[in-house]
């Protein structure tokens, strides 16, 4: 199974034993896969356990308990009771009745309803990539406004979320490593945060370790191709005027630089006599190098 399906799963076997928070879950199903006709309320989804879940939260709100069925082909969980759908959407969107774009406020005033709206609305639409491939969470919206006050829901626990439109829907995502650690914590998906952060560690590790390996290797090729360069400098003056041409300090250098291509600047003045730092030895090195060109220039 994928990680987002792993997530949403241990999200289903999350159980509010508050009223309230049903309430608040239930109005995130309603408004996310719910179709109300005035006298029956249907919910639509592929996901069996999503469905189950729906029925046992309608019987317990409102005591009865609705099969799954199909219905054009689809699996759903109907409210046929023109009296218990007419309750459950009066308890999950309010007075004003059901309006599939609105996130009633009275159903997510506590935190711990927020808390239980946002499980259910990742439960009907959300996903969330396999963090060893990439940090992305987001939840599918096929309205704007209900869009906008998701994101604001999952503003006040300080995630920033952003809005992006995709293919006639509007997907509320998320794509900080951190901030999507937050985001299953807020939903109680503790275990896929477990598994999440040690996977982010483990990826931010070997990169880290690429990165250091890539600005080694790349310092090692700097030290090689100027290494080349100096010997290939100094071999010219050895063989063009020799190098007693050089002062007695340059041919110390220019010696132990042939002796030791491939050593750096600092390990290349631990060799001298008396010993001497990077700046110094680069001085001379280039002075080398420039009486090279200047010989060449001559020819």
């Amino acid at each position: 199974m994928s990680f987002s399906s792993n997530v949403k799963d241990e999200l289903l076997k999350v159980n509010d034993s508050a009223r309230h928070c049903k309430i608040a879950m239930l109005a995130a199903f309603v408004n996310l896969c719910g179709y109300y006709d005035g006298s029956v309320l249907t919910f639509f989804s592929e996901h069996r356990a999503l469905l189950e879940k729906i029925s046992m939260l309608v019987s317990e709100l409102v005591g009865i308990r609705p099969d799954i069925r199909m219905l054009d082909n689809r699996l759903c969980v109907r409210v046929e009771d023109k009296t218990a759908a007419g309750k459950l959407i009066n308890v999950t969107m309010g007075n004003s009745g059901y309006d599939a774009q609105a996130i009633n406020p009275l159903a997510v005033s506590a935190v711990c309803c927020k808390r239980a709206y946002l499980r259910g609305a990742f439960i009907c639409t959300g996903s969330v990539s396999d963090p060893e491939k990439q940090y992305h969470l987001e939840f599918s919206n096929s309205d704007y406004d209900h869009a906008a006050a998701l994101k604001g829901l999952i503003a006040s626990f300080g995630i920033d979320a952003k809005i992006i439109e995709r293919k006639n829907h509007y997907i509320v995502y998320i794509k900080e490593g951190e901030q999507i650690v937050d985001m299953l914590n807020v939903m109680s998906a503790h275990k896929a945060l477990l598994e999440f952060e040690n996977l982010r560690v483990v990826k931010e590790l070997r990169n880290n370790l690429n990165r250091i390996v890539n600005c080694e290797t790349a310092n090692l090729n700097k030290v090689v191709s100027a290494g080349v360069r100096q010997a290939e400098a100094i071999e010219y003056i050895r063989n063009t005027v020799g190098l007693s041409y050089l002062s007695p300090s340059l041919q110390e250098m220019a010696k132990i630089r042939l002796e030791y291509p491939d050593l750096s600047l600092k390990e290349l003045g631990e060799k001298l006599t008396p010993p001497m730092g990077k700046s110094g030895v680069n001085h001379r090195l280039k002075k080398i190098c420039d009486i090279a060109n200047d010989l060449k220039g001559d020819k």
